[in-house]
């Protein structure tokens, strides 16, 4: 690849290819505490549905930062995404669409991806 990482970001796609990357990884097994996703869109957790929900697969990479952004900061929300469920060591960020309207719902649930389960 042969470039810089300052001239790069860090991207993720929920459902097919991230675009402009040479190389992609798919990551699987993620979960999501405070709301559930279903690729598409957040929405609220049901009565009877587990607090901790495993999200569907998605695509990361590194592309130019140049390149388009996938989803746009008004139609997602950026996540912190911790190593497991204290919360104590942050992996990285991943955007997750959503409506504007929304976003604030989803701060105020405490929405945070896992890599694990404790």
């Amino acid at each position: 690849m042969k470039t810089s990482m300052d001239s790069l970001k860090f991207v993720c796609k929920w459902s097919g290819s991230v675009p402009n990357a040479k190389q992609q990884i798919k990551v699987g097994g993620l979960q999501l505490d405070g709301c559930t996703f279903d690729g598409s869109r957040l929405s609220e957790n049901q009565r009877n549905s587990p607090s901790v929900c495993t999200v569907p697969t998605c695509n990361m990479a590194w592309v130019s930062q140049n390149s388009d952004d996938i989803y746009s900061s008004t139609d997602s929300i950026s996540l912190p995404v911790y190593f497991s469920e204290d919360r104590e060591k942050i992996v990285t960020n991943l955007k997750l669409p959503c409506l504007s309207s929304e976003r604030d719902r989803w701060v105020q649930t405490g929405a945070a991806l896992f890599l694990k389960n404790q």
